[in-house]
């Protein structure tokens, strides 16, 4: 059993790299407070003002995709909202990045 085990294990060079954390996403205001009150778990929004109880599960969120690593996803949901264009929300999700990470 053990050996089977040894035998699957793919070797060090075939395993994906953990991002930088220049390249994962920041919290940043989202849910409408002046401070990061978003993060991203899964390529999802959730509100960091929702946790509830001692365990700290977040319940408010997920809907939203993340504009750092769901980009294309929340332009989709988000673009030519409000008068803001794809373009326009490309230099936010950039200058959002740079100030919060």
């Amino acid at each position: 059993m053990f050996y089977e085990h040894i035998k699957n294990e793919r070797k060090l060079s075939e395993v994906e790299p953990t991002p930088s954390p220049k390249r994962s996403c920041p919290e940043i205001p989202f849910f409408g407070a002046p401070y990061p009150d978003a993060t991203c778990i899964d390529g999802f929004l959730w509100d960091l003002d929702s946790c509830e109880g001692e365990e700290g599960f977040l319940t408010q969120g997920g809907e939203t995709p993340c504009p750092f690593c769901n980009t294309k996803a929340f332009l989709q949901v988000y673009a030519d909202r409000q008068g803001i264009t794809k373009k326009e929300w490309l230099k936010e999700i950039e200058r959002l990045r740079a100030k919060y990470s």
